[in-house]
């Protein structure tokens, strides 16, 4: 039960229910909200250059859905078995569902950094702009770096999400989207347009060994208390 929740009258059982799920959820409703966020911010900021900039940027955010959906799904699947196996104190056993969920995550990534890399011009399927095209073709390379270290800056946020510790995955979320991404995209924007992109592949990595940092951290505390 949620903190003892089953020794009390029915009654009152289900608004701390409520309470209890959207204190160990609230970190990934956060995470949502913040995604329009720096999406307007980073238009705006695009909008300085041309039309055209912003175009593919959202042509962008369409073609990730296709290799971000399965991390989506992934994310959603594990939160509940990790929840599971860490309140058993099964710690090696989360670790198992981290290192798989990386393992896995990364082979779908990878073949969006192919797509991306080697394939920029053929993904602006929604745009016949020469000028739309040009850009992306610079873009989408630099953009699809960020894929496999958007992998740790993904899940891991899952993992203490799962645990409990919504302090840390909101953290590491509002890094990711607010205090990396914006910040580095805005200070490349005053060099180039060209040097924007790298805001991505650059703000993942920070975030990823930040995350990468924290779970090893999390787990060592995990297995000092003894491996079940």
């Amino acid at each position: 039960s949620f903190g003892g929740v089953g020794r009390l009258p029915e009654r009152t059982k289900m608004p701390l229910y409520i309470k209890q799920i959207y204190w160990f959820g609230y970190a990934s409703i956060i995470m949502q909200a913040l995604f329009t966020v720096y999406i307007v911010i980073l238009n705006a900021i695009l909008a300085g250059f041309s039309d055209s900039a912003v175009t593919v940027l959202g042509l962008y955010y369409k073609m990730q859905t296709f290799f971000f959906i399965p991390l989506m799904g992934l994310q959603t699947c594990i939160v509940p078995v990790l929840s599971f196996n860490y309140a058993t104190k099964s710690y090696a056993r989360c670790r198992e569902i981290m290192r798989d969920s990386y393992g896995f995550s990364c082979v779908f990534m990878l073949v969006g950094v192919i797509c991306f890399v080697f394939f920029p011009v053929q993904l602006q399927v929604f745009s016949k702009s020469s000028e739309v095209i040009a850009i992306g073709k610079n873009a989408f390379p630099i953009i699809g770096a960020s894929f496999i270290p958007a992998v740790f800056s993904l899940m891991t946020p899952v993992f203490f999400q799962a645990i409990g510790n919504g302090k840390i995955s909101l953290f590491l979320s509002v890094m990711r989207q607010i205090c990396c991404l914006i910040p580095i995209f805005w200070l490349l924007s005053l060099i180039d347009l060209r040097f924007t992109w790298f805001a991505f592949p650059i703000s993942e990595v920070l975030v990823g060994v930040t995350g990468i940092v924290l779970y090893y951290k999390e787990i060592k505390r995990d297995f000092d208390k003894g491996v079940a």
